[in-house]
């Protein structure tokens, strides 16, 4: 995420009420300090729009004459301080408040405003076809649809209170008070805040939901959203997460600090999850089935938005150089919490895993500091983790936990820096943490030796680093350690290294070794050997063939593909063993097998027009990105694209998410090679939006 420098107060070079004026910014003067704010405000899905008003409470300590509050692109109505109308000035992006504020002195302020936003507040259609509306602050900036402050260091109490239309459900920070008619089909949430937080963190979700409310062991109501059609799902889309919420509060140590929690899936959203403040909304391809939950679950990111509402949200990085301070954090609570669910190898073979991508990275000019604001995701997120188990096994559990307990009491609801970490820790465990500040957070490289030496404390990873060292070695060299690998009770991990050294090897004494293998019933050994055995000996074609009964999408979708591929005279057989399945949220299955239907000479010939139209229908805006995604790189390997997928194709390469965005327009310079859909988008071109038809334009035109 990017994060602007901190500015609290700015002084204009020119006093002007003329909205729009350019506005002199001088160097950050903090001498003010937002502490509440009531926001009133009506949503309209229609023209995608919002419009109201902010009140905000501030204490002035010392004299100045100019206030701002960012505002992106908006109307700015009117400007209201202590009941009096007053004049403002505004460039599109900071609303500057002129009077002459007085020293140790309390304001109230209130700005009417109206918005059109481009981005952080998002209006979709979910897979039912009605309107869902979400926000996304971190990043994008919640100064697109309120008036309010782009630094992460001014922290306010935000009380929400959302007009939209009834039998809809509308979600955000807080404690729903009650909810008002207004009128015959619009009525009002009011929420209540009470504690302060970042304006990146202000949130609020709309849709059509139905939702289970548990209560935490010591009390906290936790509020689990979902889609009424989803209701069979609910169970292992959640799963674990009352246990996953009491295991948090224990180990961090300190009580829940807000109010409730809620969780929120949404379509289209632009990460895997954000940790609004107790309001996580995610993604809703973690929406899942009992089988989907073995290889897609949520309980990763469930675990990790919740760490961070201690971790970025009761405590926020001062600045981007600290950004691990919530996202280290928030990665390394989420890994303890699966520990607790998946046990000690899962979490040391996360551990392991990481280290080793860690490791390849310091090869690299990429590489960085922990405290490079430009540092990558896999520094902030993985290293950050890394740095706080390395601390872990330094001072010791007990030291370590009470060095988080008092990190958050001495600094809760307020910003933090490296430095006020490692003082803590410091003087709760009596060392001078100097050289482990140096090793972990300054250096460029990562400590790949030291962190190996953690790691080998563990048997498990003795156990599997030894039997990886083999990978080079013949088969014939190491046959026996492979087959000890592959012995009851067998490890996921060491199990799944055993097969992938087999390396599709057809020798009588490896089929022996993948008959052994098969027979572990080990999920994730057989999904190995999917994922890795491409052709199909026909000694193990019976073996191959029982995976396509697994409980696992994962392992369905390569096995279906490489025994089609392997058995042309079965194809139908194994066709009409799959086609019900529809896979993951992506529909990972069910788009490759009719792709396979499609291209299976004889089968339901008679059907073929209607399976066509199946797969050319999950391109449209109605399906989530990724099934799109799917039926679009599906369409581009048989050259089947229809006017209608074009059209939804060219709306892809304008989408509000970016990676989908990104993936379109590369799939679009790819098809406008072929002269024949060049041709169809010219034609195209008068029936698409503006957006979409300025997009196309410099790619159309000579």
């Amino acid at each position: 995420m990017r994060f602007l420098t901190p500015v609290c107060i700015i002084l204009f070079s020119i006093v002007s009420h003329a909205q729009k004026e350019t506005l002199t910014i001088a160097k950050e003067q903090p001498h003010v300090d937002f502490t509440e704010a009531k926001v009133d405000i009506l949503v309209t899905p229609k023209t995608q729009t919002v419009a109201g008003e902010v009140s905000y409470i501030f204490n002035v300590l010392k004299s100045i004459d100019t206030v701002f509050v960012d505002a992106q692109k908006m109307n700015i109505n009117k400007v209201v301080l202590e009941e009096n109308k007053i004049d403002f000035i505004y460039d599109s992006k900071k609303i500057g408040i002129i009077s002459d504020f007085k020293p140790n002195t309390r304001y109230s302020v209130t700005i009417a405003y109206d918005a059109t936003p481009k981005k952080a507040l998002y209006f979709v259609k979910d897979i039912e076809g009605n309107d869902q509306v979400w926000t996304q602050g971190q990043g994008k900036y919640t100064s697109n649809w309120l008036p309010s402050f782009d630094d992460m260091n001014e922290k306010v109490a935000f009380d929400l209170a959302i007009s939209y239309h009834k039998n809809f459900e509308v979600i955000a920070n807080g404690k729903l008070e009650k909810v008002v008619p207004i009128n015959d089909s619009i009525q009002k949430w009011q929420y209540d805040m009470q504690q302060p937080m970042s304006s990146y963190l202000v949130a609020f979700a709309i849709g059509k939901y139905d939702k289970v409310v548990d209560v935490s062991s010591s009390g906290t109501p936790l509020e689990m959203y979902y889609y009424p059609k989803d209701k069979d799902k609910f169970e292992f889309t959640y799963k674990h997460s009352k246990k996953i919420f009491d295991f948090l509060e224990e180990e961090i140590g300190f009580d829940y600090p807000w109010q409730n929690y809620k969780q929120i899936p949404v379509k289209d959203f632009l990460y895997a999850g954000m940790e609004n403040t107790g309001t996580t909304i995610f993604s809703d391809s973690f929406i899942v089935d009992e089988t989907g939950f073995v290889d897609q679950n949520y309980i990763n990111v469930n675990a990790h938005e919740l760490a961070h509402q201690w971790f970025g949200d009761l405590v926020t990085a001062t600045e981007g150089k600290h950004h691990w301070l919530q996202e280290g954090f928030a990665t390394y609570y989420a890994l303890l919490a699966e520990k607790e669910i998946f046990g000690e190898d899962y979490f040391l073979f996360k551990l392991y895993e990481s280290a080793e991508q860690l490791t390849e990275l310091s090869k690299t000019d990429k590489a960085t500091s922990l405290l490079d604001p430009k540092a990558s995701s896999l520094t902030f997120y993985q290293r950050g983790a890394w740095a706080l188990h390395a601390l872990r096994n330094l001072i010791g559990d007990a030291s370590f936990k009470i060095s988080v307990h008092n990190y958050l009491e001495k600094h809760k609801f307020k910003n933090v820096t490296t430095n006020d970490f490692i003082a803590v820790a410091s003087s709760v465990s009596g060392m001078d943490l100097s050289d482990y500040k140096k090793l972990w957070l300054d250096n460029v490289k990562f400590p790949s030796q030291e962190a190996l030496d953690i790691l080998t404390q563990s048997k498990f990873i003795k156990d599997y680093l030894n039997l990886a060292k083999e990978r080079t070695q013949p088969i014939a060299g190491k046959w026996k350690e492979l087959s000890e690998a592959l012995s009851f009770p067998v490890n996921d991990y060491i199990g799944q290294e055993a097969v992938y050294q087999l390396s599709g090897n057809r020798d009588p004494e490896v089929i022996a070794l993948y008959d052994k293998a098969f027979e572990t019933n080990n999920v994730f050994v057989r999904q190995a050997i999917a994922n890795t055995l491409s052709t199909v000996p026909k000694d193990l074609q019976e073996q191959y063939e029982s995976l396509l009964k697994d409980a696992s999408y994962a392992t369905i979708e390569p096995a279906i593909y490489h025994l089609w591929s392997s058995f042309p005279q079965k194809r139908k057989e194994y066709l009409d063993i799959t086609k019900e399945i529809i896979g993951f949220n992506n529909k990972n299955i069910r788009t490759l097998w009719l792709v396979l239907a499609l291209s299976t000479q004889g089968y339901q010939t008679d059907q073929h027009q209607k399976y066509y139209q199946e797969l050319s229908s999950y391109t449209s805006p109605k399906y989530s990105f990724n099934v799109r995604q799917n039926a679009f790189t599906y369409l581009e390997s048989l050259q089947a694209f229809s006017d209608q997928s074009l059209q939804h194709l060219a709306e892809g390469a304008v989408h509000h998410n970016w990676r989908f965005r990104s993936f379109c327009r590369k799939l679009v310079d790819a098809v406008l090679k072929n002269e024949e859909y060049k041709k169809k988008y010219v034609v195209l071109w008068e029936r698409l939006p503006k957006n979409q038809q300025d997009f196309l334009k410099k790619k159309l035109t000579p």
